[in-house]
């Protein structure tokens, strides 16, 4: 088991990861001020019957606490403001205060959902996110939080640090193997941007599965104390944290064009391709990085084409990405692997001619 930390400035706290890293919430709530607390557990309708619910049940039953379950809708289309306010009347329902505890037990979606209720109920309460999917490895930590909107993803929200991330790694041993893949894109996505040596770890070794705590354990907390890193230097990305949204801007526009039949993680590996083919052209990056990462993409079975569609509903998507300035579009792109930088001053036509190459099967 490996613990990373944090430093927020509302706080520095505790990120746990780790086979049975559960049996420690009751001792992290305590370390926390956070003992004898009631536990509003927000899930959604998936993991609320897989084993992990019950291993929550449990550590919190043996540190005599008290506890509700809140469900939610799978799935990303429920990450909006009617699911929040859902959640709002039955925190009401059940006579939740202002001192009480919210735990996020599920992936990035019900994450950033319940981070969102807890920095907005009643102006704020205390949240530990318990991640159960490897995708959530990433959006777990540092602290933003939100919904979506129907014109884009992510649109509202805030920073808003939990007070732990508490990472049983049990949760990815019921993985379905898609989500697995789609997971995995978020891991490469941390070695392009901050650790070449893991990059080159994976290469050697492509997880296609969910390995033995043995192989997964320091993979998973090396990919994340690549975030830690960014987070603890630039909280609230006003700066570096940017690099972190690598494959993003392309990602989340083709993400919301498939109406969300491309999962998360597969919209982002094509986002990584087409960035990466935005850095060629444009001299930042050597072909034979852009090539290695899309080998290694090839090789956990992700996708490194965008479906057919037209650019115009494209770059309608990627307009209303909240990296952007009055001039141009902003990017963080490759530089080599375990580099990225932020360019401003994008134009659109860069972006159309990357894609129409993506879409004829060519690369920049």
């Amino acid at each position: 088991m490996r613990t990373l930390t944090i430093v927020s400035e509302r706080h520095t706290y505790p990120v746990i990861v780790g086979a049975g890293a559960l049996s420690r919430l009751p001792g992290v709530l305590d370390e926390a001020g956070l003992g004898g607390r009631h536990i509003a557990i927000v899930t959604d309708d998936t993991v609320r019957k897989q084993p992990i619910a019950e291993e929550l049940v449990t550590a919190l039953e043996q540190g005599s606490f008290t506890y509700s379950f809140i469900e939610i809708p799978a799935g990303d289309a429920h990450k909006s403001l009617d699911t929040a306010v859902s959640v709002y009347g039955e925190l009401l329902a059940i006579g939740f205060r202002r001192s009480d505890v919210i735990v996020a037990l599920g992936g990035g979606v019900v994450g950033d959902l319940a981070g969102f209720v807890a920095a907005t109920y009643m102006r704020g309460v205390p949240f530990i996110q318990a991640p159960t999917t490897l995708l959530a490895h990433d959006s777990a930590l540092g602290g933003k939080v939100g919904v979506n909107l129907p014109q884009g993803k992510n649109l509202v929200g805030a920073f808003y640090p939990p007070k732990a991330v508490v990472f049983d790694t049990r949760a990815l041993l019921s993985l379905p193997q898609r989500q697995w893949v789609n997971g995995m894109a978020e891991v490469i996505k941390h070695a392009l941007i901050g650790d070449a040596d893991l990059f080159a770890t994976l290469e050697a070794q492509p997880l296609r599965q969910c390995p033995d705590a043995a192989v997964l354990e320091p993979i998973l907390a090396d990919a994340m104390q690549v975030k830690v890193n960014i987070v603890n230097a630039d909280e609230h990305e006003t700066g570096l944290r940017q690099i972190l949204n690598v494959g993003h801007t392309i990602g989340h526009a083709v993400e919301q064009c498939s109406d969300y039949e491309l999962g998360h993680g597969e919209a982002i590996a094509i986002g990584l391709v087409l960035e990466a083919d935005l850095a060629v052209m444009r001299g930042m990056l050597t072909m034979e990085a852009r090539d290695r990462l899309v080998q290694l993409l090839l090789a956990h079975g992700l996708p490194i084409r965008p479906q057919e569609r037209d650019f115009a509903e494209i770059a309608k998507r990627i307009q209303v990405d909240k990296k952007h300035g009055r001039r141009g579009w902003t990017f963080a792109l490759p530089q080599a692997i375990g580099r990225v930088e932020v360019v401003s001053g994008v134009e659109e036509d860069e972006v159309r001619r990357v894609y129409q190459r993506a879409l004829e099967g060519e690369s920049a």
